[in-house]
């Protein structure tokens, strides 16, 4: 951190080489902070041409030396390999402490940027006396190796085109000068071609530019929507495998661990679904499950296309949905329907039961009448009683004291029925202060038996909340289920063998004769 801050603070002072070190905006291209770091840094990318072309003007200034033994050669050479070395070692230390921490390029650059100039005006000067001087053949590799090595700078510093261009036209600028003041009277003819090669080195510098600020702000662009799309896959409620045409999962996201209760480093790219499903589960299914889940899933990617379920362990209930995309290719949504289900089945039971009592209700009530009328078809000896209940007194009880202390009465009768019933008895609430019971495998005798527990405990005190003390009967009338009996007529039988039990006084119960239609 105290190097980044350090290479911000050295970043913000100016210098006076700031102009050459601008990025300016080319066309509709905006270079942002981000894209002006990254083509400040493109001067260090590549030491090896840096390196080639300043061999290659320290052998042109050797060979001088060697050709024309003057002062002036010795001393370019020792400062074409000093200028060399600087610019090598600011190189270096750049990309070494880039690679241990977040280096601002900005203040290397403008160490780098006039050791490029002096390095470009050397090989200027150098190449001038070259041309001046009597021997031709050096003269020719002087010009030779000035071209190549100027072509190279405007296509290695094209990121700073302004220092590019500079840096051409301070080794050009010697050489035109050379070839004016030349003895010979025809030297001047190089200044023409020289013009034209610096007006196309320029427009090489540009168009490179150009290029790489598209370049480097398309890139921009991809990351940050590559971070965007990280960021909304890792942190997305729900997991998400990515399948290719192979059937191979290439992309997992971190809450598709989370959802079997393994870690991110647990996820196996690059194997079929079911493999990966069966290593990322291990946890929730162990061994002995894990061949069945493998083949669960198998047969679910070959012909299912509705959504899998898959219970946890921990009693949390996972839904897969496969979505198929043109290429081949199927995205898989993991979702934890735990909370879901229980929604579900809450609703299911409320759509069948008593909201108060908790007993079935008047339609549960009918589908297992149904189903019990059904099973006794093939006549093979069950019977099946229809008991319907109501309440005598209640009335009262609920006028004198309130719908709350009415409520707590109800609470305690679908209590004591249930006590009351055997298994395989069934007790529904039909409404109000309305009961039924259906039992099954019985006989009449039973039938009234158990009608007269009913009336019995149901006549027992109700000790309510509020410290009062109520007592309640109840009446019941009995139908035997005959063999062409259906729900309604069954059900009708009871009400009519109730109507009768409440003529009698109440507090009893009535069977409905079997004949009556």
């Amino acid at each position: 951190m105290q190097r980044l801050d350090h290479g911000r603070a050295m970043s913000e002072n100016t210098s006076i080489f700031d102009p050459l070190l601008a990025t300016p905006t080319r066309g509709q291209a905006v270079v942002s902070p981000s894209v002006r770091a990254a083509l400040l840094s493109a001067l260090f990318d590549n030491a090896w041409p840096l390196f080639l072309s300043g061999i290659s003007s320290a052998f042109v200034a050797g060979v001088a030396c060697f050709r024309l033994q003057q002062q002036w050669t010795a001393l370019w050479l020792i400062a074409d390999v000093a200028v060399l070395a600087a610019r090598l070692s600011i190189v270096r230390t750049y990309l070494a402490r880039s690679r241990t921490g977040v280096v601002h390029p900005a203040p290397w650059a403008a160490r780098y940027a006039p050791l490029g100039l002096i390095a470009c005006l050397l090989l200027g000067l150098g190449t001038m006396a070259c041309f001046l001087s009597s021997d031709k053949e050096l003269a020719a590799l002087a010009i030779m190796v000035a071209a190549g090595i100027l072509g190279g700078i405007a296509s290695r510093n094209a990121a700073l085109p302004r220092l590019a261009i500079v840096q051409i036209f301070l080794g050009t600028a010697p050489i035109a000068i050379g070839a004016v003041l030349a003895p010979e009277s025809g030297s001047w003819i190089l200044v023409p071609p020289l013009i034209a090669y610096n007006a196309a080195m320029v427009s090489v510098v540009r168009r490179h530019y150009t290029g790489l600020v598209a370049l480097m702000t398309a890139e921009q662009r991809h990351a940050e929507l590559a971070a965007r799309f990280d960021a909304a896959l890792a942190y997305m409620p729900h997991g998400l495998c990515t399948v290719d045409e192979a059937g191979k999962v290439v992309i997992a996201n971190r809450r598709t661990a989370e959802l079997f209760g393994a870690t991110v480093e647990m996820l196996k790219l690059n194997v079929p679904l079911p493999e990966f499903i069966g290593h990322v589960g291990i946890a929730q299914f162990g061994e002995t499950l894990h061949k069945r889940l493998i083949e669960r899933f198998a047969v679910w990617l070959g012909d299912e296309r509705s959504p899998m379920d898959v219970e946890l362990r921990d009693g949390r209930q996972l839904e897969l949905t496969r979505n198929p995309v043109p290429d081949g290719s199927a995205i898989i949504i993991i979702e934890d329907v735990t909370q879901r289900r229980l929604t579900e089945a809450k609703i299911l039971h409320l759509a069948r039961h008593d909201s108060l009592t908790g007993l079935p209700n008047r339609r549960e009530l009918r589908d297992r009448l149904e189903q019990f009328l059904r099973a006794s078809e093939g006549g093979n000896g069950q019977s099946i009683a229809m008991m319907y209940l109501d309440l005598d007194g209640f009335k009262q009880v609920n006028d004198r004291l309130g719908h709350c202390a009415g409520d707590e009465v109800l609470e305690t009768v679908a209590a004591r029925l249930t006590q009351t019933l055997r298994p395989g008895e069934l007790v529904a609430r039909l409404g109000g202060d309305e009961f039924a019971i259906v039992a099954d495998h019985t006989t009449l005798p039973a039938a009234v038996a158990l009608a007269q527990r009913v009336i019995r405990d149901i006549a027992m005190p109700y000790h309510l909340s509020s410290g009062q003390a109520v007592s309640i009967g109840t009446s019941v009338g009995i139908a035997i289920a005959a063999n062409d009996d259906s729900v309604d007529r069954l059900i009708r039988r009871a009400d009519e063998a109730l109507y009768s039990a409440k003529q009698a006084g109440r507090g009893t119960y009535r069977v409905a004769n079997t004949h009556a239609r």
